[in-house]
């Protein structure tokens, strides 16, 4: 006795000549959809979420560059001759001096050259910067502590904010002068 009655129903078939039903399929076609949609969903997050970090980490990028551009120069200056807290002109033992500002949303240096008698006005090192501060610090014992005035610093609290349409960085250090007079 081996006919099909014995051995039960053909997996999935349901009789001799019968197909899949259209519910069958219809139920079949709407667990495939949700399927899909929800794999649609999770990759439009995990995209959005890859542009978030890489947006605020080329900002950070950028405010960690626009930062250097200050510290880097200022490390070698012997001191300050006039500061503000959003601009600052430093002295250097050849008589050079360079100045940073903020204006018009841009980080700005000027530069004098005692040895040529040229100036460099309004060179731009970073755009879009939003913010960009200087504190006074001078040594009291084993701390820092604010200058009575710029002109007294012996090293430059450096913040440099910059901001790129929903994001932005904030880059923070204390600049010691190597060549203090």
């Amino acid at each position: 006795m081996t006919s099909r009655a014995l051995r039960g129903p053909v997996l999935g078939w349901h009789g001799s000549g019968a197909g899949l039903t259209l519910v069958e399929v219809l139920v079949a076609s709407l667990v495939l959809l949700l399927l899909l949609a929800g794999g649609a969903q999770l990759l439009a997050g995990s995209w959005q979420s890859q542009e978030t970090v890489t947006g605020q980490n080329e900002v950070q990028k950028r405010a960690q560059q626009a930062a250097d551009a200050v510290i880097d120069p200022l490390r070698g200056a012997a001191g300050v001759q006039y500061g503000e807290p959003s601009r600052v002109t430093c002295f250097f033992a050849n008589d050079n001096t360079t100045t940073y500002y903020l204006a018009d949303g841009e980080l700005r240096r000027d530069t004098y050259d005692a040895g040529t008698g040229t100036t460099v006005l309004g060179y731009v090192v970073c755009r879009d910067v939003t913010d960009l501060s200087f504190g006074y610090y001078r040594r009291a014992g084993s701390v820092w502590a604010e200058a009575a005035s710029a002109s007294l610093a012996e090293s430059l609290l450096v913040s440099v904010t910059v901001s790129e349409e929903k994001y932005q960085a904030t880059q923070t250090s204390l600049v010691k002068f190597r060549n203090k007079v």
